[in-house]
């Protein structure tokens, strides 16, 4: 079971991450990142993507939220998981 300061810290992160999603919202949604506003300056058309990603983003905030969760908890259990491996190495030494 996760330890109660790791739960607490997990939920800050979240809460956190939800309200700097909907600031980013906010101020980006209806404007270009710098290569979309290069390319739409010199007349440039986007072309067709070479390889699509299997965690999209989307472009609505819900999508946006939830893939950005699983990303985050991906990434904990990685890191879970490689912290413990090494606690147990040091443990054994």
């Amino acid at each position: 079971m996760i330890e109660r300061k790791y739960l607490v810290a997990i939920a800050a992160i979240l809460v956190a991450f939800s309200i700097g999603l909907v600031g980013f919202y906010l101020f980006s949604a209806d404007k270009p990142d710098g290569l979309e506003w290069v390319m739409g300056e010199n007349g440039v058309e986007e072309g067709d993507p070479v390889w699509h990603a299997p965690l999209d983003y989307g472009d609505s905030y819900l999508t946006t939220l939830l893939m950005g969760l699983v990303g985050f908890l991906i990434v904990f259990a990685v890191l879970l998981a490689y912290f413990r491996l090494v606690k147990g190495k040091k443990s054994k030494n």
